[in-house]
């Protein structure tokens, strides 16, 4: 069955998630120095398309860790790839700012959670 819901109430459960979750420069400042560095030189968009792949399946991992070895996951794998995928979560929350100040609704359709509707914002392969 679709549920409707509000952007801004969608808004408020992604940053909730995103908090929980995706909190990946907690500590590794490196991470914003390298969103920054890529934004600057212009090199942002070639990096998402050139690790399209890598940061889906990066992202898909970090999802199905459980909380407690995300701490390390997110030590142990290189600045770039976290920037990518703190990339797709501003994008998301760009998205969804849109969203609230235009006052859309938004049918969660067949994602059975609103983490199961998070994944596929996340996630930029066809068919997810």
């Amino acid at each position: 069955m679709d549920e409707t819901k509000t952007a801004k109430e969608i808004g408020e459960a992604w940053l909730a998630f995103v908090a929980d979750t995706l909190m990946i420069s907690e500590g590794r400042p490196e991470v914003d120095e390298e969103l920054r560095r890529l934004e600057e030189r212009g090199e942002l968009k070639q990096a998402r398309e050139e690790s399209r792949t890598t940061t889906d399946s990066l992202i898909e991992e970090i999802l199905d860790s459980a909380p407690e070895s995300r701490r390390k996951l997110f030590s142990v794998t290189d600045p770039r790839s976290l920037a990518l995928v703190q990339d797709r979560v501003k994008s998301g929350t760009d998205l969804l700012i849109g969203m609230v100040h235009k006052g859309i609704e938004i049918k969660t359709g067949g994602a059975p959670t609103l983490a199961g509707f998070f994944r596929q914002m996340l996630l930029q392969r066809p068919g997810q």
